[in-house]
């Protein structure tokens, strides 16, 4: 799992989030940034790449959006793996 410095407050949920804040409201500041997965310069918050997809493991109870690891949305849910 990934260790974020949290800077960001999230203006959605009001909890700490890294400085490119939650999918479910990013923080535009942090753009561009490198995506770990492909290693693309992004210049989109919500990228999600091929490399991302098979990892894709919670769901916001929110707005549904999806992500690889939990602290990168407001209310990370697991997704059914049935």
């Amino acid at each position: 799992m990934t260790n974020y410095v949290k800077t960001f407050t999230c203006p959605t949920c009001e909890t700490p989030a890294s400085g490119a804040g939650h999918l479910c409201h990013p923080n535009s500041g942090a753009i561009p940034f490198t995506c770990e997965f492909c290693g693309k310069t992004i210049s989109d918050a919500r990228h999600v790449c091929v490399s991302m997809v098979d990892k894709l493991e919670y769901q916001c109870k929110k707005c549904g959006r999806l992500a690889v690891y939990d602290t990168m949305l407001c209310e990370a849910a697991p997704i059914d793996q049935d």
